[in-house]
């Protein structure tokens, strides 16, 4: 893969992550708006969006370090820090 290639599939990558979790949060403020019955469902499709934003973003952080192993460090980093917030 190119670099030019790298960039846009990286590019394209974050753009889903923001779409999905986008989406979800879209889908948790409108479950109680939604007629009981139908909350279950809505609560089904936030939870397979949250799923699939998580492992988008598990794809984009193996990615951007396969185009720039120097963050590989600052990943996890990250993460450690995350999971210390928690």
């Amino acid at each position: 893969m190119s670099a030019t290639t790298d960039a846009e599939f990286l590019r394209l990558l974050k753009k889903d992550v923001d779409y999905f979790t986008r989406a979800t949060e879209r889908f948790e403020t409108l479950i109680p708006s939604v007629c009981a019955p139908v909350q279950d469902q809505w609560r089904l499709q936030a939870q397979a969006r949250k799923n699939f934003a998580l492992d988008l973003e598990i794809l984009l952080d193996k990615a951007e370090q396969c185009v720039d192993p120097s963050l590989q460090g600052t990943q996890n980093n990250k993460k450690s820090q995350d999971s210390a917030s928690c």
